[in-house]
């Protein structure tokens, strides 16, 4: 139930009004979970998903530099002002660390498209807003804090590498929520605006959510396109034991006897002697195929 109608007889103090939103929001993500709190769960990251993570990331990235550079000239509080061309900065950074990081793995964003979701969560939602707030709302305190989150919740779960690049970004991340926190504590202070605040937080949330989804299945989809053909082996000679039936397969070997798998028949040994019965080679002979 939204704040707002729990206290429809008056607007709360704007502070009181931030922490309380910032305390329904967390308590909402704590009750998702593991794997809708951060991308998969906590399991350790496979290289496929690291790298469609890490191309998502830099989309995002770069799609955050751009719509929060086309708020600047129409944010007229000067604090927000200041702290967001700081942002656009950080977001260009990370973009810069992140596509770098992925060409060390031997990828690139190169044919790389976003989901349907996305495009509508990040490039229109967050893009849009009427004014400060409700720009600030939606990306510097759901989706800032939900990034920040995430990128520490990854930290177990990605190779050394990674968390090093993460562990340039969070502390910028850290300064974005703190940005949203002021920006809602000093501009927050009538009840339409605490109203249309929350409002935006909260269709912020959902679209993330059916972000997270999308992301899921982007990846069910790739697995099942890329998934291996099984493999073929190639069929080895196999030699009979004319006297008890035992089969030397030179797939198998004898290893007991210290034959090696993979071992000719002809490669074997001549004091070598069947396990079964302890004839010598002479006695095997060639099955046919």
């Amino acid at each position: 139930m939204s704040m707002l109608v729990e206290n429809a007889a008056s607007t709360l103090e704007s502070v009181q009004f931030y922490d309380q939103l910032v305390a329904a929001l967390t308590s909402r993500r704590k009750e998702l979970s593991e794997a809708e709190q951060s991308f998969g769960g906590y399991a350790p990251m496979g290289q496929e998903e690291l790298v469609e993570w890490l191309q998502f990331q830099c989309w995002y990235e770069r799609e955050a530099a751009g719509f929060i550079g086309s708020w600047l000239r129409d944010t007229p509080e000067t604090e927000v002002f200041i702290g967001l061309c700081r942002q656009v900065s950080d977001e260009g950074r990370h973009y810069k660390l992140l596509l770098s990081h992925l060409k060390s793995l031997g990828a690139s964003m190169e044919g790389w498209q976003p989901e349907p979701e996305w495009v509508a969560w990040v490039s229109e939602f967050y893009a849009a807003g009427d004014d400060t707030l409700e720009r600030v709302a939606a990306h510097n305190i759901t989706g800032e804090l939900g990034a920040m989150n995430a990128f520490e919740g990854l930290l177990p779960r990605v190779p050394q590498e990674t968390r090093e690049v993460l562990g340039k970004i969070i502390p910028d991340e850290k300064f974005h929520v703190s940005l949203g926190r002021m920006a809602v504590q000093r501009f927050a202070t009538t009840a339409d605006r605490q109203f249309r605040v929350e409002q935006r937080v909260w269709d912020a949330f959902e679209l993330e959510q059916k972000g997270r989804l999308a992301f899921e299945r982007r990846l069910r989809e790739r697995s099942a396109v890329a998934e291996p053909a099984p493999p073929v082996f190639e069929s080895k000679p196999q030699w009979i034991c004319q006297v008890c039936g035992w089969i030397y397969d030179e797939t198998l070997g004898d290893p007991d006897s210290g034959i090696a798998p993979g071992t000719a028949f002809e490669d074997i040994p001549d004091d070598w002697m069947c396990p079964e019965c302890l004839v010598t080679k002479l006695d095997f002979v060639k099955l046919s195929v």
